[in-house]
């Protein structure tokens, strides 16, 4: 099957992730909607991230496919092997990809 076909016809879930030691903070978005949506702070486990793409699932239904990414940094390829062992699809931004808030880096 084709990558770039699979999703075809499936709402695509964009769920961002700024991850650090003690906490992780999660949000959304979809193409329809260009709105960031379902904001949550959550402890610093793909555990619960797992229980929010659930959460998620509920609101945008059982056809939805969720991506997840997170800026690379701290935790390097863990949560992404943790995500992706569990059938997340997960994708690591290079920082120079961030879009930058206000004009301001973190």
């Amino acid at each position: 099957m084709n990558h770039n076909t699979a999703y075809i016809g499936k709402s695509t879930v964009y769920v961002g992730m700024d991850v650090h030691k003690n906490s992780f903070t999660l949000c959304c978005d979809t193409m329809e909607s260009y709105k960031i949506t379902y904001t949550q702070k959550i402890d610093p486990d793909y555990k619960s991230v797992m229980k929010y793409l659930e959460s998620l699932r509920k609101v945008f239904g059982d056809d939805a496919e969720f991506l997840c990414g997170y800026e690379a940094g701290c935790l390097g390829l863990t949560l992404y092997h943790q995500l992706t062992d569990h059938n997340a699809r997960c994708i690591i931004l290079a920082p120079t990809t961030m879009l930058v808030a206000m004009g301001k880096r973190h």
